[in-house]
Parts: structure tokens; C-alpha cells; sequence
């Protein structure tokens, strides 16, 4: 996998709100404007578009994020909470914009709480999308957003802690587990620095994708770990387990937000101390 010189990343919507940017609002759900650059060249991207347009729009205002910039969008798959806001952003954006998702991302999806059913899927008809200015590009497997950057495609299981729970979806017209094929992740090397991996909500398991970028990269080294990372009310030996194979990857820098979870985060500080920064809505980091 070859490099790119430098990477910047804006935090456009979190679940958290950031003190130090009181003005910018957070709602539940992720959106990441990702500046890439190698040589003379920049590619902007944004990865997922947080559960609503309209906090993504005033944030990136706010934040001075000019979204109409924005070459691809990528969607780390087909929950409301990344998706809500695509919409209307591809509107603002007013041109021709790949969309890039696993197919699965665009079945219906539910959450299974408490004996219920709540609609967890993207919030609008495919045929809406089709008809917007988004460029619609579905692959299951490894796919360059530009050169030097990678989406995972789907991510191979084989962490034996690392387990989906509680999501369904229809197929062949019956409710079935959805074991959410459709989670993938950002994958670029970055000069001087190394591999960085950003989640949506690592869904497929934090430690299972990281060796999947790994194996892409063909590197054991990681330099950071940004995103969700969906141990939300994980147990504590999944935690633990998470936090010891990332002391093992010689992960230098962990950035978790979202769905991680506020006891995993504690946990994630004590483990890493200042290699760990929880990211809230409008924080900026460059590698």
C-alpha cells in the first residue's frame, strides 16, 4: 500500500459535545471530513454523513469545512446514525459525488431492544439516492477511494471475542440476525507515521479490522486507531481483550468516540494515558 504525505481529520458530528466548541452541536452519530494529501495533490473525503443533514451542514460551517470540496463519500455502513444526513448533503454539494458502500448497507436493518424491534437502516428510499447527484458504487471487497486510500470492502472475522449482537435485517422475506456484512473501514499509510485505520463503528470488531488492514498494508506496525469503536456496553473481558491486542499491534495513538462507550474510553485512558484522546464533535487531528 503506498503513502500518502500528510492526513487531517475534522470531527463534523459526534455523540459528544466538545467544551472547547460549545457553538457546534452533537447528536448521536459519526461524520469525519478527511483531508488526504501526497505531492501536489489533495482528495477530500467524508466518511459517513452523521444521522442528519442539517448538524453536518452548520457544523462544517462553523468548523470553516467547505463541503462542496468533498471528491467521495464513503459510508461505513447502512445505520441511520451515518447515513441520516446524505441526502442533503449530496444537495449542498451540487455535483457528482461517488457514494461508496458494501451492498448490505442498503437492507433494512433493525436494533433488538428489550424484545423490540426499533428501525436502525438508512433513513430514506434507495431510489432516492439513485436520483441524486450521488454515484452510487457498491463492492463487497477492497476498493481505492483515490490512490494511496483504501476501503476495507468487508472485514474478516476471526477474533473469537469479537461477536455481533442484537441487530436483524429481512432476507428472502423472513427477520433474520444481521451479522452487519456491510462494516468497513478507512485504510491509508501515511509518510513518516505509518498504518491509520478510522472506523465508523467497528462493528465487525476493532481487533478484526485492524488485522485486516494489516494484511492490506502488509505491515505489523499501526500508528492510530480513529472512530468508534462499538463497545458500548460490551463486557469487561471484551474490553480487555480489545486494549491488550492494540498493546500488542504497538498502537501509537488511540482515538476513540461514538459508540466506544464511556466506561470502554476510561478503560482505553488507563491502558494508553496520553496515546489516548477521546474525540468529540469539532476536534481536529493531523498525522
Amino acid at each position: 500500500m503506498s503513502q500518502v504525505d500528510g492526513m487531517r481529520l475534522t470531527v463534523l458530528v459526534d455523540d459528544s459535545k466538545n467544551p472547547t466548541r460549545p457553538e457546534l452541536t452533537a447528536k448521536h452519530g459519526l461524520a469525519f471530513f478527511i483531508e488526504l494529501k501526497a505531492g501536489k495533490d489533495t482528495t477530500n473525503l467524508l466518511m459517513d454523513t452523521g444521522p442528519s443533514a442539517d448538524v453536518v451542514l452548520q457544523n462544517a460551517q462553523r468548523l470553516n469545512v467547505d463541503l462542496k470540496k468533498v471528491d467521495s463519500i464513503v459510508l461505513s455502513h447502512g445505520h441511520y446514525d451515518h447515513t441520516g444526513g446524505l441526502l442533503g448533503v449530496l444537495k449542498h454539494i451540487g455535483k457528482k459525488v461517488p457514494v461508496m458502500a458494501h451492498p448490505e448497507a442498503l437492507e433494512p436493518k433493525f436494533a433488538a431492544r428489550k424484545k423490540r424491534l426499533k428501525k436502525a437502516g438508512i433513513p430514506f428510499q434507495v431510489s432516492e439516492l439513485e436520483k441524486s447527484s450521488g454515484i452510487l458504487t457498491l463492492k463487497r471487497g477492497p476498493t481505492s477511494v483515490a490512490p494511496r486510500i483504501w476501503v476495507s470492502g468487508e472485514i474478516k472475522r476471526a477474533s473469537p471475542f469479537e461477536k455481533v449482537k442484537g441487530f436483524k435485517t429481512v432476507r428472502r422475506g423472513k427477520l433474520v440476525k444481521d451479522y452487519m456484512p456491510d462494516d468497513q473501514a478507512l485504510f491509508v499509510v501515511v509518510k513518516g507515521k505509518g498504518l491509520v485505520v478510522v472506523t465508523g463503528c467497528a462493528h465487525a470488531g476493532l481487533i478484526n479490522t485492524i488485522k485486516q488492514a494489516q494484511r492490506g498494508a502488509g505491515s505489523s506496525g499501526v500508528h492510530a486507531v480513529v472512530g468508534g469503536f462499538h463497545l458500548a456496553g460490551a463486557s469487561a473481558g471484551r474490553t480487555k481483550a480489545t486494549i491488550e491486542e492494540l498493546q500488542k499491534a504497538g498502537v501509537k495513538a488511540v482515538m476513540p468516540c461514538h459508540c466506544t462507550g464511556k466506561k470502554a474510553i476510561a478503560k482505553f485512558i488507563k491502558a494508553f494515558g496520553e496515546k489516548c484522546k477521546q474525540l468529540r464533535t469539532g476536534d481536529v487531528v493531523t498525522f
